[in-house]
């Protein structure tokens, strides 16, 4: 079975599952179209690289310029697919995860966190678009980094936006330091969806300082669970992560698709 929407792909065979979608939120960002890899099982090594083709033309015809895909660690038939046809892995992502307890870390009186208001939104695009190095979209040599940071820099101008997500501005004296993006479940837990310290205040101890009131100040308001993502490869903010008792969900493997 072949399901084609034009910006909607799905294929279900007995050798190979496997659905896509558009990503026009990137594909404005990057000139072209920019599509997903939802999900992907390989039931028949054999057959699915055969069956691979339909994706493929699919991607032509959409004239895709650059396909995502993360899957589990595990999913070692799909990642052996995916670089047979020339996807490349570009990184690893950890999942830390963390259980609030009732004993709340201690007030840091030097910090202040505050939901963003519009006046702070050019300084908080600022921060994003200066704070980030470690990610697919930058690490990728196949994608102008500067996109990357234009990126992440429309990600917080538009979470102001967004009713189930809020970003948080951290500031010490008045100075900005950090930005939060964090959605808050109906289970009680809390994600954060992008996390940043402002380039000049790194490596001045901000990092602990600022993840610990962030955590105080979900354990105030009676939230129970924290969870994000990052990226293995960033290791100041892995330890930081092991540091504040952090354990860590099992990772994923991103494979970008980039057209020659």
């Amino acid at each position: 079975m072949i399901r084609n929407d034009g910006s909607f792909f799905v294929l279900d065979t007995p050798n190979l599952r496997l659905s896509a979608r558009h990503v026009p939120w990137d594909s404005e960002i990057y000139g072209t179209v920019v599509a997903q890899v939802n999900d992907i099982e390989v039931l028949d090594a054999d057959g699915a690289t055969e069956d691979f083709e339909a994706f493929e033309a699919w991607r032509q015809a959409g004239s895709v310029g650059i396909v995502s895909c993360r899957l589990p660690h595990d999913r070692l038939r799909e990642s052996i697919l995916l670089e047979q046809r020339d996807f490349r892995f570009i990184e690893m992502v950890l999942h830390p995860r963390v259980q609030l307890s009732g004993d709340p870390p201690p007030p840091d009186a030097g910090l202040l966190i505050a939901r963003a208001e519009e006046a702070d939104v050019a300084e908080l695009v600022s921060l994003a678009e200066r704070a980030f190095g470690h990610e697919r979209y930058h690490v990728d040599p196949r994608l102008d980094p500067r996109l990357g940071d234009r990126r992440y820099g429309r990600w917080v101008r538009s979470s102001l936006a967004q009713e189930s997500q809020s970003l948080l501005r951290v500031s010490d004296s008045g100075r900005t330091v950090a930005l939060f993006i964090v959605e808050e479940r109906p289970d009680r837990s809390v994600y954060w969806h992008l996390t940043a310290i402002a380039p000049e205040f790194q490596g001045r101890g901000y990092g602990r300082r600022v993840w610990r009131a962030m955590l105080r100040r979900h354990s105030l308001d009676g939230l129970r669970e924290v969870t994000t993502t990052i990226s293995a490869r960033n290791t100041p903010v892995l330890n930081l992560y092991s540091q504040l008792q952090f354990r860590f969900d099992p990772p994923e493997m991103t494979f970008h698709w980039v057209r020659n």
